[in-house]
């Protein structure tokens, strides 16, 4: 029997009582099916489903899931749930269904990263059961599996923003990200 391996979890300084575990499936065959409980609000547990494609890397999740809940402290959620608000916060864009349909799991997805605020073990359990894939490695998969040309169209980084010693396309997105609200 092959060991389960450990989900990646996010910790966050400002919210100390609080983590995002982050799990990163494969081969997933029932995508249909999740999205399917996900739009009718049946899914359980409440889960964050990303194209792994469009994240940049962990710390851009983690800075997203620090503004939804920085939006749910302050009851200021833009979006339905505080895991939908994470995808909403990986765009750029202030279009929600724009940002939903380009940084969520889609019906043809093969790959899917979960998140789970505050997840316990039968949580994860439920999400190994839910989802019809491989688990990989969070850490040592996700980089190989964005799409560097999608990323560029996404969040338009500009070349003076990555140009070596200035930054990196992961710093301009990060940049977006928090500052999508003042743009």
């Amino acid at each position: 029997m092959v060991a389960a391996i450990d989900p990646a979890v996010l910790k966050f300084e400002a919210f100390p009582e609080r983590n995002l575990t982050v799990m990163l499936f494969v081969e997933v065959t029932n995508a249909v099916d999740i999205l399917a409980k996900l739009v009718d609000r049946t899914l359980e547990p409440e889960l964050a489903l990303l194209n792994p494609a469009t994240v940049a890397d962990l710390f851009t999740l983690q800075l997203a899931a620090h503004k939804a809940m920085v939006s749910h402290a302050r009851n200021a959620l833009v979006t339905h749930t505080l895991h939908s608000e994470v995808v909403f916060n990986l765009s750029a864009s202030k279009h929600i269904t724009e940002s939903l349909r380009r940084y969520g799991m889609a019906e043809t997805s093969s790959a899917v990263l979960v998140c789970r605020f505050d997840a316990t073990a039968a949580d994860v359990g439920a999400i190994r059961q839910l989802v019809q894939g491989r688990e990989v490695d969070v850490e040592g998969e996700l980089a190989g599996m964005k799409d560097a040309g999608l990323l560029k169209k996404y969040y338009r980084p500009g070349d003076l923003e990555v140009k070596a010693g200035v930054g990196t396309v992961e710093d301009a997105i990060a940049s977006r990200i928090a500052a999508r609200e003042v743009m």
